[in-house]
């Protein structure tokens, strides 16, 4: 029997290493890291979970035993407090401290020994995501030079940023389970949709296949006859052996969180060169998008528990409505067809900044999401989201909103708009 649909809210956390040089910081720079205020702001939304960082960069900087535990502790003692369970993640879309990397090949122990203490602080947290997306972090530093260490086509980086976070995890959770033997593994990752034209087909299924590396080789599913170990042997330079070791140490993930945007589905399209035109799907297919067809195929291919981990929308208020109610509509109807799909999860409780540009460029770009963005010494303003998810977590149906920009004959001319 399927268990009642959880609902979640969660501040968005990334601190992430830009370049060599450059940081960026969401829990600072959106004021949630300056106000103790938005626990109970969220616990008062009825909600069951809340995704909760105690980041590596921000809590031990130098050493996993220097770790300074005064943010977080009393974060995660007040939500305990007042019921809701934290699932604590400990790297999202970072890279470590100062001194490693996701390339570097003492990351996976020096981040376990982090997760250790961690866990000996906290040995009542249950609920466990390690790293957020490790997948789209070593695509996003190593294949496309959006963030460190800006290596592009690099598929050998990647392969090694791949590996080292997937054995970061699964060393990870050894080390939290020696603490609390019912720690849960959440893995999350983009929910990530392909559709090629024909000359991009085969191209297309190699996208489709990558998209589930982070979560197979934990299963200890990258084996030889597996349509990613070829890849990983070969271009990547994976030594035969490192995969066999993950595959002896499977950890599988308890509950397999995916999360869903406008622009995680892609258009593949001929341009007349080697390489092909990768579009926003949203933009350029008549019928729309949506996750069903891709949380159907996950779980008829993992057979794991799910989750729509993030639920934003870069919209306006009713824009986020509209995009979290659909989101609510796609878990009932895929409940109602056996699919175990558990909680669904609003994001950017406090907003977010700069993610136009993958936080590549300082333009103050401001989002609300559950709560207003407001300034670290003001208290965040609730929204009509909040509204719709404390429905939610009641039990009770969201109304139906109008059109979202997604949905709109006019999203072709948004897409100029935005630089798509």
């Amino acid at each position: 029997m399927i268990p009642p649909l959880e609902i979640w809210a969660s501040p968005e956390p990334t601190a992430a290493r830009i370049d060599a040089l450059t940081r960026r910081d969401q829990l600072r720079e959106t004021g949630h890291e300056a106000r103790l205020c938005d626990i109970d702001l969220l616990a008062d939304l009825g909600v069951d979970c809340v995704r909760y960082p105690v980041l590596w960069e921000k809590t031990a900087p130098l050493e996993p035993h220097e770790a300074d535990f005064a943010w977080a502790a009393p974060r995660l003692e007040r939500l305990r407090a007042r019921g809701v369970a934290p699932i604590v993640t400990l790297l999202h879309h970072g890279s470590g401290p100062d001194g490693t990397s996701l390339v570097d090949p003492a990351f996976p122990e020096r981040f376990a020994s982090y997760a250790r203490a961690v866990a000996e602080r906290f040995p009542w947290v249950e609920r466990w995501t390690p790293i957020n997306e490790p997948l789209t972090t070593a695509r996003f530093s190593t294949l496309y030079g959006h963030w460190y260490p800006n290596l592009v086509d690099d598929h050998r980086s990647f392969g090694r940023a791949v590996v080292n976070q997937a054995r970061a995890i699964v060393r990870a959770m050894r080390e939290i389970r020696r603490v609390n033997p019912a720690a849960q593994l959440m893995l999350t990752e983009d929910l990530q949709g392909f559709h090629p034209d024909a000359v991009h087909a085969a191209y297309a299924e190699h996208l489709r296949e990558r998209s589930f590396l982070s979560v197979e080789i934990l299963m200890g599913r990258i084996v030889p006859g597996h349509a990613m170990w070829r890849y990983l042997t070969r271009q990547c330079a994976v030594a035969a052996g490192e995969l066999a070791l993950l595959a002896e140490d499977a950890t599988p993930p308890d509950l397999m969180g995916w999360n869903y945007y406008p622009h995680s589905e892609r258009a593949l399209l001929d341009r007349g060169e080697p390489s092909c035109r990768d579009v926003s799907a949203v933009f350029v297919r008549p019928g729309g998008i949506s996750p069903r067809p891709l949380l159907r195929a996950a779980y008829e291919r993992l057979g794991l528990p799910m989750a729509i981990a993030e639920a934003h929308v870069d919209g306006d208020e009713g824009e986020r409505c509209r995009w979290m109610e659909q989101r609510w509509r796609d878990a009932q109807a895929l409940r109602a067809q056996g699919i175990p799909l558990v909680a669904l999860g609003a994001w950017a409780a406090f907003g977010m900044v700069d993610w136009r540009s993958l936080l590549r460029s300082r333009d103050g770009w401001r989002e609300d999401g559950v709560f207003t963005f407001s300034p670290a010494d003001r208290r965040p303003a609730r929204t009509a989201v909040a509204d719709l998810v404390e429905r939610l977590a009641r039990g009770e149906a969201p109304p139906e909103y109008g059109p979202g920009w997604w949905e709109s004959e006019g999203r072709l001319e948004r897409a100029a708009a935005v630089g798509e």
